[in-house]
């Protein structure tokens, strides 16, 4: 799990498949209990002040996990409703991620395809479920996730390499 604080009205909580299992949650019928609870968790672990009205944005990716991104809205909400906390929420299934790295000593090629723009290098799974799972790890430990409205205006500059 890892926080990033954008500033004070933006969030983005990038949560892993393994924390996701660890905490038992899953998309389902309930979605919107599950969110609720998870909201609390994370508030109380990271000491966070939510209250108002947020737009999120949930990217929900297979192999990773889910990526939320969270965007205040007015602070007319609080002078309305007072501290509580309101929230629409968007779901982006099927999300694909690209990984940005700055070495590639560590890329079995037969599983990874390569990009180069702007003198980056990104990559992204071939075949998701037979990456070894110690060599995903530190994929995520060595790189950058893209994803979203970054992902979607960089693709269209991508020159494939292998």
């Amino acid at each position: 799990m890892k926080l990033e604080l954008l500033n004070s009205n933006n969030i983005i909580f990038y949560l892993s498949k393994d924390y996701l299992n660890r905490i038992n949650f899953s998309i389902g019928e309930d979605v919107e209990q599950k969110f609720k609870d998870l909201f609390i968790k994370l508030k109380n672990i990271y000491k966070l002040d939510l209250n108002g009205y947020y737009e999120v944005t949930v990217y929900v990716n297979d192999i990773y996990g889910i990526i939320i991104e969270m965007e205040k809205d007015d602070d007319e909400y609080i002078k309305i409703f007072g501290d509580t906390l309101d929230m629409k929420i968007t779901f982006k299934f099927d999300c694909e991620i690209l990984y940005k790295i700055d070495n590639i000593d560590f890329i079995n090629f037969k599983n990874y395809n390569l990009y180069y723009y702007d003198d980056n290098l990104y990559i992204s799974l071939k075949n998701n479920l037979n990456i070894p799972y110690k060599d995903y790890l530190y994929l995520l430990e060595n790189s950058s996730i893209i994803y979203g409205n970054e992902l979607k205006k960089l693709k269209i500059n991508l020159k494939k390499i292998l």
